[in-house]
């Protein structure tokens, strides 16, 4: 019974995950794959720089609330094993996003989804991480820094207050930093683009 049941919520938090709100919401607005443009990343930052605040906004918010309903249909499959349930359901979606079944397993950096399912996880904890990260941003005007930095407090903070999720903790870290290792190379190199820089269409 708990096979299938792990079976369904992966299957379930993949398919979630898989689904692209920037290039959805690209495709509404502008009629733009955001794909094609800047980074190249169908996420948050780019749909920014690429369609502006509002789309950027949409996209944010649609990509937390998959996070959010892969943990919450998780908890509702498996009521016997939380943890296990939570943790199943965060990995499942992350993965989904990151290497989408719908867009030839071509997706974005994890950041928001991540983000969202810890936030059904615990909410106090991933509340502060989001203001960690946000004053990052603020200080060093960064996005990818903002989320890189996020990460690496999201494993500590979860080690000290909720170790039980020491796996998921990590794997979005290194998700992350995986699918930023280009990102690191332009911060090293000087090269990475600063939040409100926007591209310019041809």
């Amino acid at each position: 019974m708990k096979a299938l049941q792990i079976l369904l919520i992966l299957s379930v938090g993949y398919l979630i995950g898989s689904v692209l709100s920037a290039l959805v919401i690209g495709k509404l607005t502008n009629g733009v794959d955001v794909r094609k443009y800047g980074s190249g990343n169908p996420g948050t930052t780019n749909v920014l720089r690429t369609l502006g605040v509002l789309p950027a906004i949409s996209v944010f918010f649609l990509d937390v609330f998959k996070g959010i309903v892969a943990v919450i249909f998780a908890k509702i499959v498996m009521q016997d094993d939380i943890v296990l349930a939570q943790t199943l359901g965060a990995v499942a979606v992350i993965c989904g996003h990151t290497w989408p079944l719908y867009f030839n397993f071509k997706g974005g950096k994890a950041a928001a989804t991540s983000w969202g399912a810890a936030l059904a996880i615990h909410p106090t904890i991933a509340i502060a991480v989001l203001l960690f990260a946000v004053l990052v941003v603020a200080i060093k005007r960064y996005m990818s820094l903002g989320v890189m930095s996020g990460a690496f407090f999201y494993l500590i903070i979860v080690l000290i207050f909720a170790r039980e999720y020491w796996f998921l903790a990590l794997f979005i870290l290194i998700v992350i930093l995986i699918r930023h290792r280009e990102n690191i190379k332009r911060l090293i190199n000087g090269t990475e683009r600063k939040v409100g820089e926007r591209i310019r269409f041809k």
